[in-house]
């Protein structure tokens, strides 16, 4: 997604560092202020949601804190990965079932 949102802005290296340093901002300014426990930076994530769309900007680098967090944030996503799959699959059933009605009338 960052090199298509290079490749829409027709910029090169330096067009596509300036998109990273964008994503990254606060992450740059976080992270050199090494802290203990909860309050420490864990990971920094950047996903779909940081990098946006190619018309549509990002929320940015995630900062996970803390112990754990890269772990806690796994579950999140994959248990919200797990119900778009299967609201996906529920429609693509509720579809086949349908045409199966159809076909045998």
């Amino acid at each position: 997604m960052i090199a298509k949102k290079a490749i829409a802005k027709n910029t090169g290296a330096r067009g596509l560092r300036a998109i990273l340093e964008t994503i990254l901002l606060e992450a740059m300014y976080e992270i050199p202020d090494e802290k203990t426990g909860n309050e420490r930076v864990d990971v920094v994530v950047v996903d779909e949601e940081a990098i946006g769309s190619v018309d549509r900007r990002g929320c940015g680098a995630k900062i996970l804190r803390g112990d754990d967090a890269l772990d806690q944030y796994i579950r999140r996503t994959n248990v919200m990965n797990l119900r778009e799959t299967n609201d996906g699959l529920a429609g693509e059933l509720e579809e086949a079932y349908m045409l199966s009605r159809i076909v045998s009338l």
